[in-house]
């Protein structure tokens, strides 16, 4: 890649990797297919309900669960690049597949749910990790940019499955006379839902495969950067904690890497600073040309300045670890499945919950849903980075913990009125680009970026808690408190994980 210009390289690894999410992120229309297939499979003869189909949904979260903690061994023998080629050929497969027996609710778990995450699993850290390698700083915001992909996925791909599947805008009729459920029963409505999945699976092949392709370009001066930060490591264990103008951040997780990006990048502007380097012969020369009031003054206080920065750089090397050697991961973790419960219930039913309860027109709620919850989401992803960039995590985690209750509660209140009802979804939808973000940057913040890979895949197993807990709440309080009201149990463990989390994060 030498005819790419070096200054464009990050920019470009930036654009791929956001590309890719874009499609891998196809996940987050299942909401949006949820009803269409529902209706297919009954049409087909399988005695399938919402809550059947969405098991594919969770299914999906928990196998990419558990296929991101082999993610990382993955990519360590196969490399980026290679890891993410396999990654796109084989969900194409996956989704060509589902196509053909999209008949087969059994084979629809299998292809939709186990061999797309697996898929999605193993590459699941790649995109963002390509993009850190080149964005030293402000990394909240590029991983809000980066994961903002996967909010707008549903935007290219819920008004594409609406408008190929229901072009006529038929409306779906309840199914039974004491069912509350909605199914379609048009014949050409329901034909077409194979066909779609066929499109899903080309459009994904051609634009995923050039956004791996872009994210893992690799950078001509990795080689000497690495021997660089070796030389540096060999420094900092023989007890030469090197040039203070290197900048140790620990708040933000920086680690050798980006110490020394930063100290070689500033190293002209700095260079009055760098002529005392030694301190040693600073206090010779003071003392040779009897400053004594001053030496007396000044040595002591550099003594206890440098014990000090001695303790920030072990307290940096201490950060940069496996987050299961934290005491508090465990806590930390189910925190985390509580406060992130809701995103699965609002992905999953925010369209069923529309097409039950609005009796507003299918392409309407598609079309307007998809723009407004993608825009949310990204805007929420992106707001959400910038403010983890400035302020503490604690309170960034409370503020949001807020918005999300506050959500939970409203929702039941306002579901029959439908600008009000699809303003509470994009509400949601922001609240689930923080709740994203959430993840990475108390990743990179807490456990630093050595082992980021790891700990990331670690952590997001909570997505499959989230799952299961998701899943518990639906199936034992559906019909007490019905689908509109699932929202408020949702809220109940949200503040309840808002005060662990701000309290167990105070940095």
């Amino acid at each position: 890649m030498n005819f790419i210009p070096q200054r464009a390289i990050p920019y470009i690894v930036l654009v791929g990797a956001f590309l890719y999410n874009l499609n891998i992120g196809i996940l987050n229309s299942y909401g949006n297919l949820n009803i269409y297939l529902t209706s297919y499979l009954r049409y087909k003869g399988n005695n399938v309900t919402y809550r059947s189909v969405s098991f594919i949904y969770e299914l999906t979260v928990i196998t990419l669960g558990i296929s991101m903690l082999l993610g990382n061994y993955v990519q360590q023998k196969l490399g980026e690049r290679l890891t993410i080629l396999i990654s796109c050929i084989g969900i194409f497969i996956s989704f060509y597949l589902s196509s053909i027996y999209t008949h087969s609710y059994y084979l629809l778990c299998l292809f939709m749910g186990i061999t797309y995450a697996i898929g999605y699993g193993i590459s699941f850290t790649i995109p963002l990790s390509c993009a850190y390698k080149h964005f030293t700083n402000n990394r909240g915001l590029i991983s809000g940019i980066v994961i903002s992909a996967i909010s707008l996925s549903p935007f290219l791909y819920c008004p594409l499955q609406t408008l190929i599947i229901n072009r006529n805008n038929i409306l779906p009729i309840q199914y039974g006379g004491d069912s509350k459920e909605m199914y379609f029963k048009d014949v050409n409505v329901l034909n077409r839902v194979p066909y779609v999945l066929f499109v899903q699976s080309i459009i994904f092949l051609i634009l995923a495969t050039l956004g791996g392709l872009m994210a893992t370009i690799s950078v001509p001066n990795d080689a000497i950067d690495s021997e660089n930060v070796a030389i540096l490591d060999k420094a900092n264990q023989n007890g030469n904690f090197g040039d203070n103008n290197i900048p140790w951040d620990v708040e933000k997780g920086d680690n050798a890497e980006s110490g020394l990006f930063k100290s070689l990048k500033k190293k002209k502007k700095k260079k009055k600073e760098s002529d005392i380097i030694n301190m040693a012969d600073y206090y010779t020369d003071l003392y040779k040309g009897r400053n004594f009031i001053f030496f007396l003054l000044y040595g002591p206080l550099s003594f206890f300045s440098n014990i000090l920065y001695q303790i920030r750089i072990r307290k940096g090397n201490y950060f940069n670890k496996k987050c299961t050697e934290d005491i508090l991961f465990f806590v930390l973790w189910i925190s985390i499945v509580l406060f992130n419960g809701y995103i699965n219930y609002i992905i999953m039913y925010w369209k069923i919950i529309g097409v039950t309860y609005t009796q507003v027109e299918d392409t309407v709620i598609t079309l307007n849903g998809s723009l407004i919850n993608s825009m949310a989401n990204i805007a929420g992803r992106l707001i959400w980075g910038i403010v983890y960039d400035k302020m503490n995590i604690n309170v960034t985690i409370l503020l949001l913990g807020l918005l999300i209750t506050s959500a939970c509660f409203t929702l039941p209140a306002v579901v029959q009125i439908y600008p009000l009802y699809a303003a509470c979804c994009g509400v949601f939808y922001f609240c689930i680009g923080g709740s994203l973000v959430t993840i990475p940057v108390i990743t990179l913040k807490k456990y630093g970026e050595k082992y980021f890979s790891l700990n990331m895949s670690i952590l997001y197993t909570s997505r499959i808690a989230n799952t299961f807990l998701c899943s518990l709440v639906v199936r034992y309080l559906y019909q007490w408190l019905k689908l509109r009201c699932l929202s408020s149990a949702f809220g109940v463990l949200s503040i309840i994980s808002t005060i662990v989390l701000s309290i167990i994060t105070v940095e």
